[in-house]
């Protein structure tokens, strides 16, 4: 009875791991494609369908530990940003891990 119960306790301390992993897997790689939208939201003739089309093409390639993923973005004058929502593919059972990056940086202007 020890035993099943050493084991069952040392499969779930497993799997805690391998969740942990995925999250800051997930993490990194919703920031790299908020960036990378970022990168043709915030230039001088980017547009917002140009970023959103960018970070999913680009979660598309690299984002299968995120599930329920949404990607919103906005420009202004100056400040134009990229925010990516969803939630890492759950290995316990029971658990559910949101994340929500944002990124933001000024945008190109030509000034005289």
């Amino acid at each position: 009875m020890e035993f099943v119960l050493c084991a069952t306790v040392m499969v779930l301390l497993l799997l805690v791991v391998v969740q942990v992993a995925l999250f800051f897997h997930a993490r990194a790689v919703a920031t790299t494609a908020a960036r990378q939208g970022l990168d043709h939201v915030r230039v001088v003739n980017g547009s917002v369908g140009d970023g959103v089309g960018t970070a999913n093409a680009f979660l598309a390639q690299a984002g299968g530990g995120l599930e329920r993923r949404d990607v919103h973005a906005s420009r202004s004058a100056t400040t134009a940003s990229v925010t990516i929502e969803g939630e890492v593919v759950s290995v316990v059972p029971g658990v559910r891990l949101p994340i929500d990056v944002t990124v933001s940086a000024p945008v190109e202007r030509i000034t005289p």
